[in-house]
């Protein structure tokens, strides 16, 4: 995993009081206001429902083969009826296994951005706030981490967990930390320094009340739209792992499995590639944008970067 520098930019501003105009309900119309936020809004929400219900939407049992049917074009090429995005090696519908596989990259991808985003929010400040101190050493481990290898300890893990769901959320979730750290750490350093901050520690506030009250609201916005990126980036590094056989192996299987499976006819049934690559591309795009408007909207350019952590 490298840690890039993307155009992300969030503004370091003064805690507030709630209102109308900038309240919460007041940000989310703005990134719905704009084009790219509500085409990114209307992707996630349509593979989330797609996902979610994918046992109502799919036409056939995901894992029931049937032969004869190997390699059907879709139906609307003059495959087998009722195969919209023909069949697979085995017979098996592309486009149930495609909503379905999705419900597990997807949970795969959520769930490890969670565990980055609230390790990297609680390291990120203490590094920031004890930036001489605890920040150091944590910088450290982190750079440590940066020289090694990602696909190397992908590769360790699996051979002492095993290929599986949960094998990848902790891999990934754990591995993704630093660069959520980091850029909290630079954001918190500066957040410190406000006179709001300075004021409430000059007035005999703990160290706690200041971390709570202060610090972790005003960073609340970076970790967010890292958070949104990085649902996008590790459901792609889950399909890289996959096909590279140490990710979700069967009877489980994700998007990446899939492909992993439909690349080696991509020859004979194209469709099975294109049909779940082009649920990768989509949803990738979507959390990508929807990042990028959220950073728009709370408060457009800034001189505060913030880093998303990127895996090769």
């Amino acid at each position: 995993m490298t840690d890039t520098m993307t155009a992300l930019t969030v503004p370091v501003q003064p805690r507030r009081g709630r209102s109308r105009r900038n309240g919460p309900l007041a940000y989310i119309r703005g990134v719905l206001r704009s084009k790219s936020g509500l085409a990114s809004v209307i992707g996630i929400a349509l593979l989330i429902v797609l996902a979610v219900g994918a046992d109502v939407f799919a036409p056939f049992d995901p894992d029931k083969q049937n032969v004869s049917l190997s390699f059907a074009p879709p139906s609307w090429l003059g495959g087998a009826e009722g195969h919209i995005l023909g069949t697979d090696q085995l017979g098996r519908d592309t486009f149930s296994r495609v909503i379905h596989g999705l419900r597990l990259s997807l949970i795969i991808g959520i769930g490890a951005a969670t565990i980055s985003a609230f390790l990297g929010l609680a390291l990120g400040i203490l590094a920031g706030y004890f930036e001489n101190s605890v920040g150091i050493v944590l910088m450290r481990l982190a750079d440590i981490q940066f020289a090694i290898p990602f696909a190397a300890v992908a590769l360790a893990l699996a051979a002492v967990m095993g290929p599986g769901a949960a094998g990848l959320i902790i891999l990934l979730g754990l591995w993704g930390w630093t660069g959520h750290a980091r850029t909290i750490s630079s954001t918190v350093s500066q957040v410190k320094r406000l006179d709001y901050v300075v004021a409430s520690r000059t007035m005999g506030a703990s160290t706690w009340s200041i971390l709570v009250r202060h610090i972790a609201p005003a960073v609340l916005g970076p970790v967010i739209i890292l958070w949104s990126t990085s649902c996008g980036v590790l459901v792609l590094a889950e399909s890289g792992l996959s096909l590279l056989g140490l990710g979700v192996q069967s009877p489980e299987f994700s998007i990446g499995t899939i492909l992993s499976e439909a690349q080696v006819n991509l020859r004979l049934a194209p469709w099975a590639v294109i049909a779940p690559g082009l649920v990768l591309v989509v949803l990738i795009l979507s959390f990508s944008t929807l990042g990028d408007a959220m950073r728009d909207n709370l408060g457009g350019k800034s001189k505060t970067p913030v880093r998303n952590p990127e895996l090769v």
